[in-house]
C-alpha cells in the first residue's frame, strides 16, 4: 500500500475566503503598460490583508503575519488559487499544473484534507488524504510531519483502495478492489503484518 499512496500525487495549498473584501488598488490586478494582462491577481480587506489570490506562478504563502518564500511551498508549478482567512493566513487553495490537479483545505497551520488527481498518458489516479491535526499554536516551520489518518485512492491499473490508519499513520484496516475487480479486506497490526483478512 505504501508504494501506492507513493504514486499519488497530492499538493499543497491553503485557505478558505472570507467576505468583507476589495479588490487591491493599483495592485497586481492592473494591465500592464504593454497592455497584457499582469500573473496575478490579488484580493484585499479594508485592512490590507490577502483574502484570495490568483496567480499563474508558484506564490509565497502567508501565515501569522510572516511571508515565506515560494520555494517553501509543497506542490509543482502551475496556476494556484490560494483562499485566507481574516487574518490573512492560507486556508485552502486549489492547484492546476500540466499533469496534476489538487485542491485543500487546511487546520490552522497544517493542511487537513487534500484532494488530487495525476495523470500520464493512459494511466491516472485520484485520491484524497484525510490528515491528523496538528498543535495549532505552533508556528508552521515548527510543525512536525502530520500522519494520514484516511487515504482513499483510485489508480486506472491498479484498482481502488481505502486505508484507515491509527495515530502514527500506520495503515491498520485496508479495503482494495484490484485490477482484476478481486475485493479484499485486510486488518493489520502496529508492526504492517496482516492479522485478519477476508477473503481469507
Amino acid at each position: 500500500m505504501q508504494a501506492r499512496d507513493r504514486r499519488s500525487v497530492l499538493a499543497s495549498a491553503g485557505a478558505l475566503v472570507a467576505g468583507g473584501v476589495v479588490v487591491a488598488s493599483g495592485g497586481p490586478a492592473e494591465a500592464a503598460s504593454d497592455g497584457q494582462a499582469r500573473d496575478s491577481f490579488r484580493v484585499v480587506d479594508r485592512r490590507g490583508r490577502q483574502r484570495f489570490l490568483a496567480s499563474s506562478t508558484k506564490p509565497p504563502v502567508i501565515h501569522s503575519g510572516r511571508t515565506y518564500p515560494a520555494e517553501q511551498r509543497q506542490g509543482p508549478e502551475g496556476t494556484y488559487l490560494i483562499f485566507n482567512d481574516g487574518d490573512g493566513n492560507e486556508k485552502g487553495g486549489i492547484v492546476a499544473a500540466s499533469t496534476t490537479s489538487s485542491i485543500s483545505l487546511d487546520y490552522a497551520n497544517a493542511q487537513a484534507i487534500t484532494i488530487a488527481a495525476l495523470w500520464q498518458g493512459t494511466r491516472g489516479a485520484a485520491g484524497m488524504r484525510i490528515h491528523g491535526m496538528p498543535d495549532p499554536s505552533l508556528p508552521i516551520e515548527q510543525v512536525p510531519r502530520t500522519p494520514d489518518r484516511i487515504q482513499l485512492l483510485h489508480t486506472t491499473h491498479e484498482g481502488t483502495f481505502l486505508a484507515l490508519n491509527d495515530s502514527q499513520g500506520r495503515p491498520r484496516i485496508r479495503l482494495a478492489i484490484d485490477g482484476d475487480d478481486n475485493p479484499s479486506i485486510e486488518v493489520l497490526n502496529a508492526q504492517g503484518q496482516v492479522v485478519s483478512r477476508l477473503p481469507s
